[in-house]
């Protein structure tokens, strides 16, 4: 179980349909990310291919109000999760393993075990939510997650994302001071993404991409905020922004205000996410420094994404993944909001591209999914 458009984050989609017979994806509406994604959804898959699509009830709410209906979306979800699994025990058996990689999914995944739908639990814990927040409306819903997130330690195998996750868990009583955590960090590729009419990246024509949900926690205005020096530096660039999100209209508003040319491709399919990305020059995960952002506590999926397509990285240092970017050259750091670090960015991987390439390519192969995944399912 998972939430849109995270189902195949760091490839785990993938290994999961090419390691099982059957699989059962359970796909949730969080945010809203356009028309062309249909989230609440169940996908059947067997033998690696897609049987079966059952549309589930989703309780839609604008962005404004996201949060504050969180807790009465969560329950429609929960019913439908557990009626769904008792259907499907009875076409298909008992499930081997409930897998999830959220607490209110990992905390649903003990009752279908209770209830013996699945004979096993695994806990993929990829982040944390700091209850602390100026939005008196995430606060609550973060608080009232965290009651959920305290019983899975419970689930029948913990994996976590990063040191930084296991540190809070310690750090609440969770987990004991002497525990050894499993450590599995988002898979990539592991091989170049072969991408048909794609040429050679031209390191004169630069093309910085940005992949993920368009939220202004994910710390886009970087960009925004640093267009005027950008294009001075590089008139010719182009910023491709691929993915869908609350935010969209906002960042649109703020592209047309800079001479810079942003391009907005909104949700687009794994394959067509490939081929475009696959055509810029570097990619920019400009996170914002913020202990309160859930983004602070994850692995970043975006950087794997662009490990996996071979782009050499530019990012704000605020991930563990982060300092071994820079420790292997295969990216460059920055100071969220400098303008002028953002630009000297640029022309240091331009100035020695391929390096930066031959370096992003080892980091690939470091973390292939079929190699660090097995272990998460492994009970022997």
């Amino acid at each position: 179980m998972n939430y849109s458009p995270y189902e195949n984050m760091g490839y785990t989609l993938d290994f999961l349909i090419n390691e099982y017979e059957n699989v059962f994806l359970f796909s949730i509406g969080h945010h809203d990310i356009g028309k062309k994604q249909r989230t609440n959804k169940i996908t059947i898959y067997e033998k690696g291919k897609i049987k079966k699509e059952i549309n589930l009830y989703h309780l839609y709410t604008s962005s404004q109000f996201v949060f504050t209906f969180l807790p009465f979306r969560s329950v429609v979800n929960l019913v439908q999760i557990l009626w769904h699994s008792y259907k499907l025990n009875k076409n298909y058996g008992q499930i081997d393993y409930y897998f999830a990689t959220n607490g209110f999914a990992a905390w649903i995944g003990l009752w279908v075990k209770k209830l013996g739908f699945a004979h096993k639990t695994i806990y993929w814990i990829w982040d944390y939510y700091p209850i602390s927040n100026k939005d008196k409306a995430i606060q609550a819903v973060r608080w009232l997650y965290w009651q959920f997130e305290k019983k899975t330690n419970s689930s029948d195998k913990l994996a976590f994302h990063n040191t930084r996750v296991v540190d809070v868990w310690k750090k609440h009583g969770l987990l004991p001071r002497s525990y050894k955590p499993l450590l599995i960090a988002a898979g990539t590729s592991g091989t170049t993404v072969k991408v048909k009419g794609v040429e050679k990246a031209n390191k004169k024509n630069i093309r910085l991409c940005f992949l993920g949900v368009l939220k202004k926690s994910m710390g886009l205005d970087y960009l925004f905020d640093s267009a005027d020096l950008l294009y001075k530096s590089f008139p010719n660039m182009v910023v491709d922004i691929i993915g869908p999100g609350p935010d969209e209209k906002y960042f649109k508003n703020r592209a047309r205000k800079t001479k810079l040319k942003f391009r907005f491709h909104g949700y687009q399919s794994e394959k067509n996410i490939d081929r475009i990305a696959s055509s810029c020059t570097i990619g920019i995960a400009p996170y914002m420094p913020d202990p309160s952002n859930v983004s602070y506590y994850a692995d970043s999926a975006k950087m794997k994404r662009y490990i996996s397509l071979d782009l050499p990285i530019i990012a704000t240092k605020i991930h563990e993944l982060a300092d071994e970017v820079e420790d292997v050259r295969a990216g460059v750091m920055v100071h969220y909001g400098n303008a002028i670090e953002l630009v000297a960015a640029i022309k240091k991987i331009n100035s020695n591209y391929f390096m930066y390439k031959k370096n992003i390519v080892k980091l690939n192969k470091k973390f292939y999914y079929k190699d660090i995944y097995p272990r998460m399912f492994d009970f022997k």
